[in-house]
């Protein structure tokens, strides 16, 4: 017969909670590689995308129409995914969909 002690029932709620949090990162980094790898290949899902990185607005390829530059985020219109790739190609960390006036896209008109 054992007894539980109250460290061991802290080491294993401090162990779940960790599993959980690894799980919920997973999950996350799994979600955005997706976004980005089919913006990549398939295109942007609307007129716009967001750009990361740093100093993006100076670097953009030709033709980028930026819609709004805040930091290190840059929402341009991007047509297509060689568009896509072009920004990858200037030093884009990451280039996910993104709606041209944010949440205002979503309203009626």
């Amino acid at each position: 017969m054992s007894m539980t002690t109250e460290p061991d029932i802290r080491r294993t709620a401090v162990q779940r909670l960790v599993r959980s949090g690894a799980v919920l990162l997973g999950i996350v980094g799994v979600w955005f590689s997706a976004l980005a790898a089919s913006t990549a290949i398939l295109g942007p899902v609307g007129p716009a995308v967001l750009v990361l990185g740093s100093d993006i607005p100076a670097r953009l390829p030709d033709g980028a129409g930026i819609l709004r530059a805040n930091g290190g985020r840059t929402i341009v219109s991007a047509p297509d995914a060689a568009f896509v790739r072009s920004l990858y190609a200037h030093g884009a960390w990451l280039v996910l969909p993104a709606l041209r006036n944010g949440c205002m896209d979503l309203r009626p008109a």
